[in-house]
């Protein structure tokens, strides 16, 4: 982890400085110059943007069908704050079928259906149960689509995860 950022922070130095050098001894046009200023600049943004997503920060894309449920983050509106809501899921994506690896961050629209879900959710947890999460599509919609199918928001249901059968000596 260390390395990496080490690393990134030593990428934009060498690009600075060359562009430093371009900036103090090159005889281009002052046009030609401030556009290059600005493309290193968006891309240092499109960079820490990029960076941003891979530390960790939770994920805005759709939720697997099939996941395992490790906690939950509840953020309830507030419209005298102008806080929209959110939700927060911690998760290991099961859909593929294979070992499950480290867990994500998702992050989803407030809905108080989900809310009510997630709360009991996390109340079974507490009370020793594992919980599966499923993404349930509508009969209309064949996809799911990010935080939202159309204007209704993404189905997810929780239930107790089945106990694993041990097998015969």
């Amino acid at each position: 982890m260390n390395e990496s950022i080490l690393l990134l922070v030593a990428v934009n130095v060498v690009v600075l400085a060359l562009l430093a050098l371009v900036l103090i001894y090159s005889r281009l046009h002052w046009v030609l110059r401030l556009l290059l200023v600005i493309m290193v600049s968006g891309s240092y943004w499109i960079a820490y943007q990029g960076w941003d997503r891979a530390q960790g920060w939770p994920s805005s894309n759709p939720v697997p069908e099939k996941f395992l449920l490790h906690g939950a983050v509840i953020e309830e509106p507030d419209k005298e704050n102008g806080v929209t809501g959110t939700i927060h899921l911690w998760l290991t994506d099961l859909s593929t079928h294979q070992p499950a690896e480290q867990p994500r961050a998702h992050v989803l629209p407030y809905s108080k259906q989900l809310h009510g879900k997630a709360q009991e959710a996390l109340r079974n947890m507490r009370n020793g149960e594992l919980q599966l999460g499923t993404l349930q599509l509508e009969a209309g919609n064949k996809q799911a689509t990010g935080g939202y199918a159309g204007e209704n928001p993404q189905i997810i249901e929780f239930s107790n995860l089945p106990k694993q059968a041990l097998p015969e000596k």
